[in-house]
């Protein structure tokens, strides 16, 4: 079921490349400095970091850091036909279970969200649309992946534009990136568990290029 976001609880990720050719996603929920920052393969090895730098990996599977504003750091490990690993200070509290639809649990097998293709729109040429919920199964949030820059003026219902977020509703100039970012709309505030969970896809789906729902295909 679809809902309406909260007063507030909008956040945007928009992806660039870094100078060293790395993807770089920035988290921003209003104006000011931005909520967490993650990099394409900030974990991994000289030689996949390599491969980046002379530009033959954009985007992908690889161990890509999430730093929040506080310093503390989540790695997400986007692996091929493998679920995802989130994982903080090396030891992983939560994996990611790609399909059709995907489901997060952590390491004592609970579910703490699970994201399925919205049924009325789940892609378009200019987005991807998610419907995310909770450990119970109530709505958390709406995730938008934005395909191409059109996307980016796309909302739900005019309902879903807050007068703090207009300013951020701003097409700018196409990217060369396989996905320009994603908005997350959420229902209510996120636990941290979820908040990590939250980001981590949106690293996973923007830089590791995971599928999360069939549509994604």
């Amino acid at each position: 079921m679809t809902t309406s976001p909260a007063p507030g609880l909008l956040v945007e990720g928009r992806v660039v490349h870094k100078t060293s050719n790395a993807l770089k996603i920035t988290f921003n929920d209003g104006p000011g400095d931005p909520i967490a920052v993650g990099v394409q393969g900030a974990g991994d090895g000289r030689g996949a970091k390599a491969a980046i730098l002379f530009g033959f990996k954009n985007g992908g599977t690889g161990r890509h850091v999430l730093t929040y504003a506080d310093g503390t750091a989540l790695e997400v490990q986007s692996r091929s036909a493998q679920p995802t690993l989130l994982t903080r200070g090396g030891t992983e509290f939560v994996s990611v279970e790609r399909g059709d639809t995907a489901v997060a649990r952590d390491t004592a097998g609970r579910t703490v969200a699970t994201f399925t293709a919205d049924p009325d729109e789940a892609k378009t040429p200019d987005i991807f649309r998610v419907q995310i919920s909770d450990g119970r199964g109530d709505a958390l949030a709406e995730l938008t992946v934005i395909r191409r820059v059109a996307g980016w003026s796309l909302w739900r219902t005019a309902n879903a534009i807050n007068d703090m977020t207009i300013w951020w509703d701003r097409a700018g100039e196409p990217l060369k990136t396989p996905l320009l970012g994603t908005r997350l709309a959420l229902t209510r505030p996120a636990t941290a568990a979820e908040r990590d969970v939250l980001l981590g896809a949106c690293v996973d789906i923007t830089l590791g290029l995971r599928p999360y729902t069939a549509a994604m295909n």
